[in-house]
């Protein structure tokens, strides 16, 4: 399964649930968004991490 990269945006918080990243538990400050098969896919990362994934 390939994940291509189309876009990062920050998390909105609704209902004050704490979200973690995906790459290293901290807690998840944007939101990156892939295509996948014909479909989205939505992973929550942290700032330092979501550097890593848009170069």
């Amino acid at each position: 399964m390939k994940k291509n990269f189309s876009s990062i945006r920050a998390i909105v918080d609704v209902g004050g649930k704490t979200r973690y990243c995906v790459s290293c538990s901290n807690t998840a400050t944007q939101e990156a968004i892939f295509a996948v098969e014909g479909a989205t896919m939505i992973e929550k990362y942290c700032d330092s991490c979501a550097k890593k994934i848009i170069k």
